[in-house]
């Protein structure tokens, strides 16, 4: 369908992909329109699409011989390279990777795009850790006409779900169904019903079950649950949701319940609150750092928060973490405020308003807001400064050789500094490091946000939870509203 070309945009100074659709040889007028208009539907569905598992497109260019469709690049391997490269991925990985593509298709399937063409070739795994799904050539989209020719089914044939190779239009459960099939070629090696040609492969599908599985094991119950013949009995988006969770944990290690006693803090200069005010986005984020570090692996769970701050209207004077914990935001249904369910606006005393998670603990330190998870690994801190700089990107790369010399990050692996659009100036330094035996990923975001403010946000996971927790912090972005 097309050549994907890595360009400069020459306006903006960045890297994009440009994907220039190629027509195959001997079409006719009408085909050759038709597939101008399949690329221009392309670029709409994926356009309507804000989610960071969605390959974002910028524009589309008509040549008039062909569209070309302007996206964002991602430094990647397709899926499909690495299983093909790398041989077939545990259950765990891919449990992590079926995560990440069912938020995207959660996302595409509650502003109406049916993808219809999941496969490996269309899971990109970023160099920085980041899945996306691309590539939405054969989506269908509300109020649009489609633009297939009747009798033809288009997609790849090792990944068709059952009822679209029947000829039936399909919805968000066959999306699902590839989903599936793509799991279990990650896992097995290759898809379920692949066979030499086209024909035997369809032939397949329409006549045998699904194959067992070898190399599965607790992913086994979701490839089944997905890959169910008949949609009416096929695994839906919550379940699978939960099911691919709990592979991507690995087994549970019970551990001794923490000390109530509070332990002895590693000792840290701390300048008082009205000095820190005063100090430079660069220190300001060393602050935010080594303090977070510090309450993650030492403040006990129900830590009541300290000064003022409000969810709505429930004051936050006492500890929350008997309240419900949220699911992670998936887009499907919002409250009052707009927010996803299980979440709510949380304004600072200082006068910053950002969403989160219904249940997680909020601990005041040094002027820094930190958001816990009870029970979880996800770690929420903004701190703020009336004195930033104006370059976060030499900040970052100025703490993160000092905090190396202090040796703060034991197993140190840096992922990227770089520049972010955010407000005035941002940049984000991400990594990943050991803490008391568990890998952690790391991103410090330095945002400027006017000439006498700027704030730090710290956000740090497990590292096997990474790509599931990126939509938390696509909330949190999206909707920080810092001080007036």
């Amino acid at each position: 369908m097309g050549t994907v070309w890595l360009a400069t945009d020459e306006v903006l100074h960045r890297d994009v992909a440009v994907k220039e659709m190629v027509p195959p040889p001997g079409l006719s007028t009408e085909e050759r329109a038709s597939l101008h208009r399949r690329s221009r539907r392309e670029a709409r569905a994926a356009a309507r699409l804000n989610h960071p598992n969605v390959v974002r497109v910028y524009d589309i260019v008509d040549s008039g011989d062909a569209p070309w469709i302007v996206m964002e690049y991602v430094p990647a391997r397709s899926l499909h390279e690495v299983i093909r490269q790398d041989g077939p991925l545990s259950p765990a990985r891919v449990a992590t990777i079926g995560l990440a593509v069912l938020e995207a298709l959660r996302a595409a399937h509650h502003a109406g795009v049916m993808h219809r063409d999941v496969k490996p070739g269309n899971v990109l795994l970023a160099d920085n850790g980041r899945i996306v799904l691309t590539d939405f050539g054969l989506a269908t989209v509300p109020d649009e006409a489609t633009v297939t020719r009747v009798g033809l089914v288009l997609g790849s044939p090792s990944f068709i779900p059952p009822e679209r190779a029947r000829g039936e239009p399909g919805g968000p459960w066959s999306d699902m169904w590839s989903l599936g099939a793509t799991l279990f070629a990650a896992v097995e090696g290759h898809a379920p019903f692949e066979r030499a040609s086209a024909m035997a492969t369809l032939t397949a599908l329409a006549t045998e079950p699904v194959p067992p599985t070898r190399r599965a094991g607790p992913l086994h119950p979701v490839l089944e649950g997905l890959l169910h013949k008949d949609p009416a009995q096929r695994l839906g988006a919550a379940d699978a949701d939960r099911m691919l969770r709990e592979v991507a944990r690995g087994p549970v290690t019970r551990v001794p319940a923490p000390s109530r006693t509070r332990p002895v803090p590693p000792v840290v200069p701390q300048p008082s609150t009205r000095r820190r005010r005063k100090m430079p986005l660069v220190l300001a984020v060393l602050a935010l750092v080594a303090v977070a570090i510090a309450v993650n692996a030492l403040l006990p769970r129900d830590t009541p928060p300290d000064g003022q701050g409000t969810f709505g209207s429930t004051p936050t004077t006492g500890p929350t973490a008997q309240a419900p914990t949220a699911n992670a935001p998936t887009g499907e249904k919002t409250t009052e405020e707009g927010l996803p369910q299980g979440w709510r606006t949380y304004r600072d005393e200082t006068g910053f308003a950002v969403a989160v998670p219904i249940g997680w603990t909020v601990v005041r330190r040094n002027g820094i807001v930190y958001f816990d998870e009870p029970n979880g690994g996800r770690l929420l801190g903004i701190d703020q400064t009336d004195q930033p700089k104006s370059d976060p990107v030499a900040d970052w790369e100025q703490q993160e050789a000092a905090r190396l010399s202090a040796g703060d990050f034991p197993r140190y692996e840096r992922i990227g500094i770089r520049t972010c659009d955010y407000f005035v100036a941002c940049a984000d330094w991400e990594f990943r490091y050991t803490s008391r035996g568990t890998r952690v990923h790391v991103n410090n975001r330095g945002v400027v946000v006017s000439d006498n403010r700027a704030y730090g946000f710290w956000w740090s996971t497990p590292d096997s939870q990474w790509t599931a927790s990126l939509p938390y912090l696509d909330v949190i972005f999206r909707t920080f509203q810092p001080a007036r």
